[in-house]
């Protein structure tokens, strides 16, 4: 006799998750995907500008990424630019994650509404925010003169400081939750168990709840990362022709100078480049804290 339940087996696991996954993975394709292969597709071809014929197939536009000053000069700004946002992003961020760990429930209620709000609030708002704020009769400028420490206002806009000040404050969010969400994942009797056998609060924390939640600060510095290195809005209103970011670069070949392939190479450029040190990054952080990320 047929056990119960027999007959109507269930569908495997994989083919489940795949269900699950499969607007994801369309949406994927459709907006990511197609898009890119697009543009790898354009950037093999010559410009018309040059009086190219479009049916050769070549890597002219890379060797002109590759060779041309402005655009290399780019690239070292932007991968630089990114690196000292995530890093002041995160030593900016992990003490709010240790403080929403530590904050009663109202609080941390609170704090995490700021963090909701601050990540829903517009870019351009931000960016004009920290325009007035920055400028030379601005409320930070008066502030340094009125406290004697300047005579004179201090440049501050226009300037790599700003764009990773800007770009800090926008990217915050994106550090601090991950990071709380590891944090939360650690048993509270860990730290206990140090501070009984005499370690103190900052050896604890170096020694315990640091080494824990690497896996929070590699998820939180990695998306600050690609953040930062395909940053557009915010190099544009803060920074200056001397500060442009690649992405800056690729937009005045696709608007200004209509060289579709050469701005398709340079986004290549970019996205391979950003795969490239993040797989970097990834093996470091396993190897070197034997974190599985």
């Amino acid at each position: 006799m047929e056990a119960p339940g027999r007959a109507g087996r269930r569908a495997p696991r994989w083919l489940i998750a795949l269900a699950l996954a499969a607007p994801a993975l369309v949406f994927l394709a459709v907006f990511y995907v197609v898009p890119l292969g697009y543009m790898v597709a354009e950037s093999l071809h010559p410009w018309r500008g040059d009086g190219g014929d479009e049916r050769t197939v070549s890597l002219e536009q890379y060797g002109k990424v590759a060779k041309g000053g402005r655009t290399v000069r780019a690239f070292e700004r932007t991968v630089r630019i990114a690196a000292i946002a995530t890093a002041a992003s995160f030593v900016v961020s992990y003490p709010i994650a240790l403080l929403l760990l530590g904050a009663g429930r109202r609080l941390r209620t609170a704090l995490l509404l700021v963090v909701f709000v601050s990540l829903a609030s517009s870019l351009l708002v931000r960016n004009y925010g920290w325009l007035v704020t920055l400028s030379d009769t601005g409320p930070l400028n008066r502030l340094l003169i009125g406290l004697g420490i300047v005579d004179a206002p201090v440049r501050m806009v226009y300037s790599e400081g700003a764009i990773v000040v800007a770009l800090v404050h926008y990217t915050m969010p994106f550090m601090i939750l991950p990071v709380f969400a590891s944090l939360l994942r650690i048993p509270a009797s860990y730290t206990e168990a140090a501070q009984s056998l005499g370690a103190g609060p900052l050896r604890a924390l170096a020694g315990i709840v640091l080494p824990l939640s690497i896996p929070g600060i590699f998820g939180g510095t990695l998306l600050t990362f690609a953040i930062c290195m395909s940053a557009f809005v915010t190099p544009l209103m803060l920074g200056s022709p001397s500060t442009s970011m690649i992405s800056q670069v690729a937009a005045e070949q696709f608007l200004v100078q209509l060289n579709f392939p050469f701005g398709s190479a340079v986004i290549v450029s970019l996205t391979a480049a950003t795969f490239a040190i993040v797989a970097a990054y990834t093996l470091a952080v396993r190897r070197v804290f034997r974190a599985q990320v």
